[in-house]
């Protein structure tokens, strides 16, 4: 399998692992080990794999930063003929020394497992750098690896708050490159070098299957303030997922999701604000598809990446999400990663993860880090290319990509209810849960509620994942309930009560099936289900005093 995945990396990489230096920690067999399996996967040659003595895993003073990442990566390049750095200008103060990089073989650095991931604040070395900077941003602290993106002008930039990204939003790959000041940065890292390494292979498996999977989108309903900026960002990559065609999730509540949404077969996720993993991804079980892309924006989301109980970062990796980014320190809003640039740039403009990544930071020598695949490209855009490949290889994504070209018709002008009847027509719709739901959900639009029932039953008979199958009961008990069946309606939302036993306490759901259960008159479901909505609505009895 491995070998295969290796071979497939090349195919997909199209060379471009010889673009790539890998970095691990010296000494750890567990870094090494990640480096070198990232290698075979994209077919990094063995000399641009190299180990770094770190004094830590995980923080660096700035001095250490300097000597152990900084210049022995600058000395490790230039010895191994991938890079050329020459002494240039005057520095950005704090008496480091100044580098240009002018040659370059190479575009990507690639942090394993176990290299550090945070540089401490250095207060003597803003001295005489803080004028005209807001008190807040009067500080040094960074990610190693925002830091490592301007290795090619090490020493030149002062140390001091970010420094502005000149690629911000840029639409040219090609110019992210060494000679123009930048290196493209991710790591591959988490919370367990198999999780690591888990990240690598569900690229790969992505790159060869498609990319597959909804988008869900967490908004906070923010229309006023500075805050609103993070709405705004989630708003307008809310709307490139439903331009690409994806089933698109958005969520206008003020608080984060709910624990009981059904969170099915997910693609891409960008949500805010709370500072640890809560809501459906605190469940053992998270329904991330391989290539999944998930983003939840706070300031602290990846302080502890290798934790996968704390932020938000570490607990997404743990539940299967192939890529994911966060801050390490307090960036402050305006200084996170655009996720709409980003996913724009990801899946618009043909961009890799590193290369979107680098180009949706507004700053950079800042707190921010990606995790992931670099080279990791999750679309194609060219569907119809995508959907005869797959059709031919009878690939798991074959119906994900109908269904974006599905959702791409209907959002072109065609009637729906005719591109229903098509894709009813197909032979896959009958023999894949996403497409049978799609015309079960076209139809309960129509208001033809009795074919989406049978269509509903058809999807839940094709053994949808368990979140997929809690989604269609909820949907198919309402058009039972809207074609009159309403003694179904009912049974079905006891089915669902029996799935799922935490539903007792969603109090929405409760008074849905108190209503059907006036519906059918059924006087003992009626009281039942009046006295849990009494006890959901009771207030918490209060603790004991203590002694």
């Amino acid at each position: 399998m491995l070998v295969w995945l290796a071979l497939r990396g090349l195919v997909l990489g199209q060379g471009r692992g010889d673009a790539v230096v890998v970095v691990y920690r010296e000494g750890s067999a567990d870094s090494r080990g990640v480096a070198e399996h990232y290698a075979r996967a994209r077919g990094v040659p063995a000399g641009q794999v190299i180990g770094l003595s770190t004094s830590s895993d995980v923080t660096l003073t700035r001095a250490d930063y300097e000597v152990q990442v900084e210049r022995a990566l600058m000395g490790e390049l230039g010895k191994r003929g991938l890079a050329r750095f020459v002494e240039a200008g005057a520095g950005g103060g704090g008496g480091r020394a100044v580098s240009r990089c002018v040659e370059s073989s190479v575009r990507y650095l690639v942090l394993a497992w176990g290299m550090p991931y945070r540089v401490e604040n250095a207060p003597a070395l803003l001295a005489g750098q803080t004028n005209d900077v807001p008190a807040p941003l009067q500080r040094n602290n960074a990610s190693v690896d925002s830091e490592l993106c301007l290795l090619p002008m090490a020493g030149r930039y002062p140390l001091v708050a970010g420094v502005p990204n000149p690629f911000y939003s840029t639409t040219n790959r090609l110019a992210l490159h060494p000679t123009n000041g930048v290196f493209v940065v991710g790591r591959v890292d988490g919370p367990s070098p198999g999780i690591a390494r888990r990240m690598v292979d569900h690229a790969l498996m992505c790159e060869t299957n498609g990319f597959m999977g909804e988008g869900y989108f967490d908004l906070r309903n923010i229309t006023s303030g500075s805050y609103r900026t993070g709405d705004v960002w989630i708003t307008n990559a809310a709307a490139a997922a439903r331009r690409l065609g994806f089933a698109t999730h958005v969520d206008n509540e003020p608080a984060t999701l709910p624990g009981s949404m059904p969170l099915a077969n997910v693609g891409i996720y960008v949500g805010w604000y709370t500072p640890d993993v809560e809501g459906p991804f605190a469940r053992d079980a998270v329904e991330f598809l391989p290539g999944s892309v998930a983003y939840h924006l706070h300031s602290f989301s990846a302080a502890e990446p290798r934790n996968p109980l704390k932020h938000w970062v570490g607990p997404l990796l743990a539940k299967g999400a192939t890529v994911t980014f966060g801050s390490v320190d307090e960036p402050y809003l305006e200084f996170t990663p655009n996720p709409h640039v980003f996913l724009e740039l990801l899946a618009i403009a043909g961009f890799d993860v590193g290369e979107a990544g680098l180009a949706s930071q507004p700053v950079l020598s800042w707190a921010n880090a990606f995790f992931g695949d670099p080279l990791f490209r999750p679309f194609e855009r060219d569907l119809l290319a995508l959907e005869e490949r797959q059709s031919k290889a009878k690939s798991p994504g074959h119906a994900w990509t109908i269904l974006r070209q599905v959702n791409l018709i209907i959002q072109a002008g065609q009637s729906p209810s005719v591109v229903r009847d098509q894709l009813g027509a197909y032979p896959l719709s009958t023999n894949h849960p996403v497409l049978a739901e799609r015309v079960a959900q076209l139809h309960a639009a129509d208001s033809r509620h009795k074919p989406a029932v049978q269509w509903y039953e058809t999807a839940l008979a094709l053994r949808p994942s368990p979140q997929h199958r809690l989604r269609m009961l909820l949907a198919m008990a309402e058009s039972l309930s809207l074609s009159q069946q309403r003694q179904r309606a009912f049974e079905t939302l006891r089915v669902v009560e029996e799935l799922r036993p935490d539903y007792k306490d969603v109090l929405s759901f409760r008074q849905r099936q108190l209503e059907m259960a006036k519906d059918i008159l059924n006087i003992d479901e009626m009281r039942r289900l009046q006295d849990e909505i009494v006890r959901i609505k009771a207030p918490a009895a209060a603790k004991p005093a203590q002694p």
